[in-house]
């Protein structure tokens, strides 16, 4: 590859301006570059089809540069054409060759090559035409390679993970949709196209409900949306509409406000669940009822029995349908989402471990060494390869932060859904048979939630430490509600602790005897006051901007259930707190 380079080199000075030595040393600091720099480099000379590489360009792929007839002409098939992946290599020779017939700008193209061992590598190759200065003609190709498999692999797996949530959202029988600031759509599912009356979400998307609904009924979710972008959710709200028939159906709608990272409130979330069959059946009840009570004399008494007993039939089939139904559907959505928002912390540790020295040092040396360099290949040029290392760092600290922000919104989003989850669940807590209670071992427990939160403890800079007594952790119970407790307790106490504070600490302790198991959970974080300690078991006080004030209820409720008690403590404001649950063996 030195050969390569001072071939380049020779071409931009006269000979009687440098001596042989000078060009053997500028040969030299160009190849220490590129091994610096892990950059395979190539440069081709069309008059020969000769591809010449540099050890790097072969080692990326696995291989011998001992291997190939590297300095040979007619060898470009071997070295480069060969070695592209069959989908991929109609397109990079033509771009290639469409270069080299017309060099304008910079050559760049993405294609996989494989790899000694059988694995494909996904490359980033770069470069630009060498031309005589009196003919102008294309002298030669000189560029790089780049192997950008990982940021590729990175790529995909979010794009899967996308996927895999809108099939969730597309596949669910409820509508399911997404606002802008405007009151326009930006998201649908199928139920939600459907109920619209359209065929394809791109018929819905950038419109406001008077726009989709003509009317009254337009203006009515129209007025609801700007109701919500104040600050003000609305849920469970039973509301019609006509359907692309000309039939009324009802839904019950829950829409609320989505917030952005600053707090301001940039998206409405919307969900409606079909309620037409239930009102349907309310009317027909009504009618009867009507037509019994016209009913006179004898029927009068057979009337009034005959009501009573449809109504607790219906009742009953109403409360248990929607138990079965709203119980799995929660819950399926409920593992779902755990699941997802397991894999997305992981793709944000991945991201965040993603290291930009490299490009940072290698910034660093060129400025440095400017001077040096430009007494070499010449200021502009010297000047040229500064930027666009600055370039090559400002794209990629764009790109990955890029990535964290879109991460951080899918998260973000997933936490919104959770929660009217448990709003839903509350709804048929109390209406459906009990459950059958399993051994549950608490310990199984606590490191699942560990490893779900992790990574959100780690970003947080807090020291989190566990401490488990040797003994028998198991009770029996609902493993998906005892999850529930103590991820709501774990994320109460990491919200808690300020991101400024240098001292962030969490203490898990798990302990027990004969007949009681003990879990803390110890903070030093915010803490509070004795009066707002007071309010925190009260269904519906939160003293988060974006909470429901169903956590802290719901989590006594559930251990109440289990025959346990919850209790959370503080010696004030700026004092930390301590959760403890307790059961009976």
């Amino acid at each position: 590859m030195t050969d390569l380079i001072l071939k380049s080199e020779m071409r931009d000075l006269d000979e009687g301006d440098i001596e042989l030595d000078s060009l053997k040393e500028l040969a030299k600091k160009h190849r220490m570059l590129l091994i610096a720099s892990n950059t395979g480099a190539w440069e081709y000379f069309p008059r020969e089809n000769l591809l010449d590489c540099n050890k790097i360009y072969f080692s990326m792929l696995g291989r011998d540069i001992n291997d190939f007839d590297a300095g040979k002409p007619k060898n470009l098939d071997a070295v480069w054409v060969e070695l592209i992946h069959p989908d991929d290599r109609m397109e990079a020779v033509s771009r290639f060759f469409d270069y080299l017939v017309n060099p304008t700008g910079m050559f760049e193209c993405f294609y996989r090559m494989k790899h000694a061992c059988g694995d494909w590598l996904w490359i980033c190759s770069r470069g630009g035409a060498l031309k005589d200065e009196t003919t102008g003609r294309v002298m030669s190709l000189i560029g790089t390679h780049v192997d950008i498999t990982s940021q590729k692999k990175a790529e995909e797996e979010i794009q899967h993970e996308r996927i895999l949530l809108r099939t969730l959202i597309d596949n669910l029988p409820d509508t399911i949709y997404v606002k802008d600031k405007e009151g326009r759509k930006i998201i649908a599912n199928k139920a939600d196209v459907a109920c619209i009356g359209k065929e394809s979400e791109a018929e819905v998307l950038g419109k406001t409900d008077p726009e989709l609904f003509p009317g009254e009924i337009g203006e009515r979710g129209f007025q609801n949306d700007m109701e919500v972008l104040s600050g003000k959710a609305m849920l469970n709200k039973e509301e019609f509409f006509y359907d692309k028939n000309g039939r009324q159906r009802w839904l019950s709608t829950s829409k609320v406000p989505v917030y952005d990272k600053l707090g301001n409130i940039d998206r409405i979330l919307g969900i409606g669940h079909d309620i037409t069959e239930r009102k349907h059946a309310d009317e027909a009840l009504k009618k009867l009822n009507g037509e019994l009570n016209a009913q006179s004399g004898e029927l009068q008494a057979l009337n009034e029995q005959l009501i009573l007993q449809k109504e607790q039939e219906l009742e009953k089939a109403i409360a248990q349908g929607k138990f079965e139904i709203a119980s799995e559907v929660l819950h399926d959505i409920g593992n779902a989402l755990v699941g997802f928002g397991s894999y997305l912390n992981r793709i944000n540790r991945v991201s965040e471990k993603n290291s930009l020295d490299a490009v940072k040092n290698l910034n660093v040396f060129l400025k440095s060494q400017q001077a040096a360099i430009g007494e070499t290949i010449g200021a502009d040029k010297a000047t040229a390869l500064v930027a666009i290392t600055e370039g090559m760092l400002k794209t990629q600290h764009e790109n990955q932060k890029e990535i964290g922000t879109s991460i951080g919104e899918l998260l973000h989003i997933v936490s919104h859904i959770q929660e009217i989850l448990n709003i839903q669940r509350q709804l048929v807590r109390n209406h459906g048979p009990s459950q059958e209670r399993r051994p549950v071992n608490l310990v199984g427990l606590l490191d699942n939630c560990r490893s779900m939160l992790m990574a959100s403890i780690e970003k947080k800079g807090i020291k989190l430490t566990v401490s488990l007594r040797a003994a028998n952790h198991t009770i029996k119970g609902d493993h998906t509600k005892l999850m529930q407790v103590i991820l709501n307790v774990m994320k109460n106490s990491l919200e808690a602790i300020e991101m400024e504070s240098d001292n962030k600490c969490i203490a898990i302790t798990l302990d027990s005897d004969d007949k009681h198991i003990e879990l803390k959970v110890i903070d030093n974080g915010q803490g509070f006051d004795k009066e707002t300690s007071q309010k925190f078991f009260q269904r519906g006080f939160t003293t988060k901007k974006s909470g429901t004030g169903l956590g802290l209820y719901n989590c006594r409720s559930i251990v109440e259930s289990h025959s346990g008690t919850f209790d959370i403590t503080s010696e004030g404001v700026g004092m930390g707190a301590i959760t403890t649950i307790k059961f009976t063996i």
